[in-house]
């Protein structure tokens, strides 16, 4: 929806992002085209939840998945919030989201 007439307002909202079955360079991919939209660098800041079932890259990348999203907010002024418990597998966690009572 980034980038697109349906793109949600997210200027002070934590972003919270999570994988499955992409290799790091894909992730590095979508960490740069991401962060690279002003809309995006409104947001309070990125978790990163469970990066999971990561495909072979050959050869290695050379970073995990955390250190692709530090880097990404470094370069681009977001705040990293750290890691985040939720993700697709057995262990998914319920985040709440909207207005707060």
């Amino acid at each position: 929806m980034v980038g697109t007439a349906i793109e949600p307002d997210l200027t002070g909202h934590v972003v919270m992002l999570e994988e499955v079955s992409e290799a790091l360079y894909r992730v590095d991919r979508m960490m740069f085209h991401l962060t690279g939209q002003a809309s995006i660098r409104r947001v309070a800041g990125i978790r990163l939840g469970r990066v999971s079932d990561v495909t072979a890259n050959d050869p290695d990348f050379g970073l995990t998945a955390e250190e692709i999203v530090r880097h990404w907010c470094v370069r681009s002024g977001i705040p990293y919030l750290g890691l985040a418990d939720i993700g697709h597998d057995r262990d998914n966690k319920v985040v709440p989201f909207g207005p707060r009572a």
